[in-house]
């Protein structure tokens, strides 16, 4: 539907349209509301599409909106929003890479009465890869945590690990470090991760481990982000869902940081299949 907003009400998150002579009203979720309800005034033109939702405020029923895909203001004449631009301009910036580290975090967990925790990187799995092309690099192994020797019962259970087995094979976190530091000067990938997380635990090792940092944040693709932008989606999607979409395969989720590299690599070349 494209239409010139005739109003709107913030306190309701709804905007209006004159359709057929009747004043409609139009509903944003509480994503949509914060990510575009700045842009919205009398005069300015919306391309949207309508959910099959309705929403209702009081004696009133509003339709809901799916997505946007353009805002623009007429006067003066200015776009805000265009999906169709955004996508192709995502494409672009990930082409422009050469090399890509698809990299997965596990972490410790704290215990049932925890009161004080910080979080360590326990296990680290990553692929060094071309897009769409040859993985040229791939590894992943148990880092020892800076002080403990012991894992609380809730990361054990989490992780499905042997505690015994875990310290045996450990390595200290000084290896991942001079690693990735080798691979990035020789490589300058950009880092591929599924969600937050996993940039948040690498940023929190280098205070921990008190070393300097090897990445900046401009240089991770979140994967997860760049779905929930490209496909409009409501909610966080899950890596293993995300596979299945493409491929049509159950893949069995162990929470190892290995399988989850590699599959991100997969759903990152699918991706990159569907965006054309």
């Amino acid at each position: 539907m494209k239409k010139i907003i005739w109003s709107i009400d913030k306190n309701l998150k709804v905007f209006y349209l004159i359709i057929s002579g009747r004043k409609v009203g139009f509903y944003l979720s509480n994503r949509l509301y914060k990510t575009f309800f700045m842009y919205l005034k009398k005069g300015v033109l919306v391309d949207f599409e309508v959910s099959h939702k309705k929403k209702k405020i009081g004696v009133f029923s509003y339709y809901q909106v799916a997505h946007f895909n353009q805002i623009i203001s007429l006067n003066p004449f200015y776009v805000h929003y265009d999906l169709t631009k955004m996508r192709k301009e995502m494409k672009e910036v990930i082409a422009s890479n050469k090399n890509y580290l698809f990299i997965d975090f596990e972490m410790t967990m704290p215990g049932y009465h925890d009161h004080y925790f910080f979080t360590e990187i326990i296990q680290v799995g990553y692929v060094l890869a071309e897009a769409k092309g040859r993985i040229i690099h791939q590894d992943g192994y148990y880092i020892l945590p800076k002080e403990k020797m012991t894992l609380s019962r809730r990361t054990k259970k989490f992780l499905n690990l042997d505690e015994e087995k875990f310290f045996k094979e450990a390595l200290p976190y000084e290896h991942f470090y001079k690693k990735l530091e080798k691979l990035i000067k020789k490589y300058q990938p950009k880092f591929v991760v599924w969600g937050k997380n996993d940039l948040t635990a690498m940023n929190d090792s280098y205070v921990l481990h008190e070393k300097k940092k090897l990445t900046e944040d401009s240089q991770f693709i979140d994967l997860l982000k760049l779905h929930k932008d490209y496909y409009n989606l409501r909610d966080d999607l899950g890596l293993f869902k995300a596979y299945k979409t493409y491929y049509n395969v159950e893949f069995d989720q162990a929470h190892d940081a290995k399988d989850d590299a590699l599959v991100t690599k997969f759903v990152f070349d699918a991706f990159l299949d569907n965006m054309k």
